[in-house]
């Protein structure tokens, strides 16, 4: 390797050149869907009911008027004046208001309304009439839709024209409202596509500013722990090599970057930089022991040759046993973790041909012209406090091994309360509390939840006949009745009880109709067609016309919207989703379903709650799979299966530990936490294995003497490595999207235990392990 270097180098950049534009291309797959497979059944049956009714093109535009049904009219005026600047708005199909529901009982008053208005009467618009009983009706129908109950809160909804997504962006479209909402009073923009944009966006900006943070710190970390410019750029051209190789690979295997992918660059920086601190270190020894060569270059390639020599095995496996942290995460039926662990796990193996591919290269490049420090930067400073830093590891394994079996039973008893607190583990049913409770997504679906009837959004797809019919209409009504009526007690004593807060469909609005002279002796399709012209296109998201062309088979389908609050238990929320099921059900079959196609309970309540469920059975499949998998890798590369399960436990115990202060806490699990248990153990695993390799190098002596040579020499690189990853991963609480807070907090949190672990009970194991010392060593250590 060393010696064709400049081959290997040559195939890099020229991978460099090909993959720079391809890796642009990558993108951000922008669709809450895409968080479960694509056979999913959940997954399916929102698409289904997306494609007859297109619900996800539907928002809600809000904003504050505290004079909203002011007698003169005047809130009402308002209201059409934001409804029609919205429809202005290019990409925009039609806007709904209370303006509109107000002309529409204009239009029912009637001849009375017509004579009166040819006598110079002025009337009272119908909502704000008192004494007009249907204009009541309308207004407590639309509470939740249109306005809220109790507050100034007024909302128009929103519909885009998915027919002209092409021509117009709805990025562009979003842009606009967006900016229209900031111009209003207390103005705020929710539903799918603006959660989507939005949330994704500030995803998308959290990526860019994690990676610039991660290079950032463990750039310093290099520059003050080593003083070296070669070995920091080193570094930085070895991760952004990488970077840029993985993104091209996602790109032509047509992935996209999904909702925790915005981690990529800083966990490439990670895996880059801990992988290569090791390698820095026996370059370090190796250059040192050559003081008595005079050419610094010479002496730099023979010391990186002997280092690789030394190195290469634990390096290879130790990116290898990441790799297998990362790929079990593809075990998750949660979209975003699956693809993560596939992305990451190509990214650890293109690490790897980075740093065999690039640093023989940089680190023997001439580069005398350069202000690089002693020895044209070939040589390495030490590290502050070194010698202090290795007498103390020194005196912490003497300790650790005096005291060896109280240092297990510490352990045992942490491994037991670790379990303990595992098996209590709660999750995040809350979607919101992904994100920091100051962004404006947050603020906007806080306001929606307490002010417009909840933010659990609901779709219920059911069969209507061709004619519909007034006893069809009724049923419905019954059928949401009974779905009001459901309710889930707490889990808790004294908890609150879940149940739906609002249902609303054409048969309510046609109920309400009905109580008008003017329409009860109307047709009710003519009835419908009224509806129609009034409504506009938001008529088609309520009922969907047949797409058979064979009129034997013809089939209509209503859709009935639900609300429900969001911020419950799962076990609530579950429960909750099977009694509607299962009232949905008996009604469709009454409404002649034939199929499964027929009918739907979905929407973002159910799909986020599906997905709340698989994140913790997820994450201990996936961790039993990375335990027994890296234990299958590092048998081989230790070549020992006692050793592999001594590496294991220093590994696992911590992971265990963190998610058993979680459920012992009662803090609840997101989704950055479900990842935390396999990647940790893959990444704190590494520091193991270069422990033991350098201990199996020196076995032929002593038990004790191997683990001093390994804690003196390796401790050290262990040390800085973890302090490295520690970094890395505490960049992440700096982000907007909490479930890479949780995941950055944690895994820092994991890898300091994996470095007490490595440090401590790893040694403890080893001379327990391998029984008593030789007869030399007991003797010598009898005379200290």
């Amino acid at each position: 390797m060393i010696q064709a270097r400049w081959l290997w180098f040559a195939i890099a950049i020229l991978m460099l050149v090909v993959a720079w534009p391809i890796s642009e291309r990558l993108s951000l797959d922008r669709s809450l869907e895409r968080m479960f497979p694509k056979n999913d059944s959940d997954r399916i049956e929102f698409q289904r009911v997306e494609q007859r009714f297109g619900v996800s093109q539907f928002l809600v535009f809000a904003y504050r008027d505290g004079e909203l049904w002011a007698q003169d009219g005047s809130g009402i005026d308002r209201a059409m004046q934001w409804r029609k600047q919205i429809e202005q708005t290019p990409g925009v199909a039609y806007a709904l208001d209370l303006s509109r529901v107000d002309e529409m009982l204009t239009t029912l008053r009637g001849p009375s309304g017509f004579l009166g208005a040819l006598a110079g009467v002025k009337n009272k618009r119908p909502l704000l009439d008192s004494s007009n009983n249907l204009a009541r009706q309308y207004r407590d129908l639309f509470t939740g839709q249109t306005h809220a109950a109790d507050t100034d809160l007024v909302a128009i909804g929103v519909l885009l024209d998915k027919a002209r997504s092409d021509e117009i962006k709805p990025e562009r479209t979003l842009a606009e409202l967006r900016g229209l909402a900031n111009s209003a009073p207390g103005g705020l923009l929710v539903g799918h596509v603006a959660m989507v944009d939005e949330g994704f966006r500030e995803i998308e900006l959290d990526g860019n500013r994690l990676g610039i943070y991660s290079t950032i710190s463990l750039t310093a970390l290099m520059l003050l722990g080593f003083r070296s410019i070669r070995w920091t750029l080193i570094v930085v051209a070895v991760v952004q090599w990488s970077l840029v190789i993985t993104r091209a690979i996602l790109v032509l295997l047509d992935w996209e970057l999904t909702m925790v992918s915005s981690m990529l660059s800083s966990i490439v920086m990670v895996v880059g930089v801990a992988t290569t601190l090791h390698w820095m270190f026996g370059y370090q020894k190796e250059y040192d022991a050559r003081s008595s060569q005079i050419d610094p270059r010479i002496r730099a390639q023979d010391a990186l040759s002997a280092s690789m020599n030394n190195l290469w095995q634990p390096i290879l496996w130790a990116v290898i046993t990441d790799a297998i942290g990362f790929a079990s995460l593809a075990l998750s039926r949660v979209g975003p973790v699956q693809d993560y662990g596939c992305m990451m796990a190509i990214a650890c193996g293109v690490v790897l041909l980075g740093i065999f591919w690039l640093v023989p290269t940089l680190a023997l490049l001439p580069l005398g012209w350069l202000p690089l420090g002693m020895d044209s930067g070939y040589a390495l400073g030490s590290v502050p406090g070194e010698t202090w830093i290795r007498r103390l590891l020194g005196r912490l394994l003497d300790t650790v091994c005096k005291n060896r079996m109280a240092v297990i039973s510490t352990a045992l008893i942490l491994f037991l309360l670790g379990l303990m607190g595992s098996i209590r583990l709660q999750v995040e049913t809350d979607f919101l509390k992904n994100f920091q409770a100051n962004s404006p997504i947050a603020q906007a679906y806080r306001a929606v939840e307490t002010e417009l009837g909840g933010a659990g959004i609901w779709d219920v797809m059911v069969p209507a006949p061709m004619p519909i019919t007034e006893e069809y209409f009724d049923r419905v009504v019954q059928m949401e009745k009974e779905l009001l009526g459901i309710e889930v007690p707490a889990k808790d004593p004294g908890g609150e009880r879940l149940s739906l807060t609002s249902a609303l469909s054409l048969a309510d609005t046609d109920r309400v109709a009905r109580n008008a002279s003017v329409l009860r002796m109307v047709p009710i399709e003519a009835r419908l067609l009224g509806m129609k012209q009034t409504m506009g296109k938001f008529f088609e998201t309520l009922l969907s016309e047949s797409s058979s062309t064979d009129p034997s088979r013809a089939k209509r389908a209503l859709r009935v919207m639900l609300r429900s609050k969001e911020r419950s238990d799962s076990e609530q929320k579950m429960e909750l989703i099977r009694q509607v099921r299962k009232v949905v059900e008996r009604y469709s079959a009454e409404f002649g379903s034939s199929s499964t196609n027929d009918t739907a309970v979905t929407g973002y309540y159910v799909l986020l709650t599906k997905l709340v469920e698989h994140v913790v059975a997820d994450q201990w499949k996936s961790f039993l799979v990375a335990a027994l998998g890296i234990g299958f890798a590092m048998t081989i590369a230790l070549r020992s299966f006692k050793l592999a399960l001594v590496a294991m436990v220093p590994a696992i115990l911590p992971s265990l530990v963190v998610l058993g202060v979680l459920g012992l806490l009662g803090i609840r699990m997101n989704l950055g936490a479900a990842m935390i248990a396999a990647v940790s153990m893959g990444l704190g695993v590494d520091s193991s294995l270069h422990y033991l390799f350098r201990y199996r190098q020196e076995r032929a002596s002593s038990v004790i003497e191997a683990l001093r040579c390994s804690q003196g020499e390796t401790g050290m690189a262990v040390l800085m490595a973890t302090l490295a990853l520690v970094l890395g991963f505490g960049s992440m609480a700096s982000s907007a999207f909490l479930p890479t807070v949780a995941f950055g907090t944690l895994a820092a949190w994991t890898m300091l235990g994996g470095l007490i672990g490595n440090l401590c009970l790893l040694p403890a194991l080893v001379t327990w392990l391998e029984g008593p010392e030789s007869k030399h060593a007991r003797a010598e250590h009898a005379t200290e």
